[in-house]
């Protein structure tokens, strides 16, 4: 797989310098924070593989069956897109793409969360027991793991100088997840989720010595 390293002083603009010599959109890549410091952020873009094409043997059987029912579902409420399993994903993630696709999204991702729901109880017998499907709109999921891990770092540099712990906005639980994978090497500070869904929250403070 080609991938290519971008450089910026935000994480956008490292994203956006890595595109441009792939000749890539966000949409075809995969991104990996590198290293982010106050005046630089390191990212390495990956392209990923093109979903196979019509005619071609499916990613697996239940993986094709599942996205064939969202693709139905998608169709009965109206929504013209194209429905792909994401390869090589586990658990199942199917990228749902089109044209004016943010009423799918809604306000912060809560209309996708509600279609992932539906999604995940009308498959729900094609799948084992524990198994979940995540459905993604127009990479919203992957771009705002991206957004939620800048907003982490952010936090952790200001617990690091003020010694205050801070608790962030809610979020759902794929944000709070990347969050805790964004600071889970961090030898100074430490993350916790506090509250009920929908408010679940992620508290960042400093670490105690007898954590360490």
């Amino acid at each position: 797989m080609r991938s290519a390293e971008g450089r910026g002083r935000t994480l956008d603009e490292a994203v956006d310098s890595a595109l441009i010599e792939l000749g890539e959109t966000r949409r075809n890549v995969d991104v990996r924070v590198v290293r982010e410091s106050p005046d630089e952020t390191v990212v390495e873009v990956t392209v990923m593989e093109a979903p196979a094409a019509a005619g071609e043997s499916p990613v697996n059987g239940k993986a094709e069956t599942v996205r064939t029912l969202l693709e139905g579902l998608l169709k009965h409420m109206g929504v013209r897109a194209s429905v792909q399993v994401r390869v090589g994903s586990d658990p199942i993630t199917l990228d749902v793409t089109g044209r004016d696709l943010g009423a799918l999204i809604g306000w912060r991702g809560e209309t996708l969360r509600a279609l992932q729901s539906v999604t995940n109880v009308m498959v729900g017998k094609h799948l084992n027991e524990g198994e979940r499907v995540i459905v993604d709109v127009e990479r919203y999921r992957q771009r705002r793991e991206h957004t939620v891990r800048e907003i982490a770092l952010r936090a952790a540099r200001q617990v690091k100088m003020t010694g205050d712990a801070i608790t962030l906005d809610a979020m759902q639980a794929f944000e709070r997840r990347a969050i805790h994978l964004a600071l889970e090497g961090d030898p100074d500070v430490t993350s916790s989720s506090i509250g009920e869904d929908p408010d679940r929250r992620v508290v960042v403070g400093p670490r105690k010595p007898a954590d360490a």
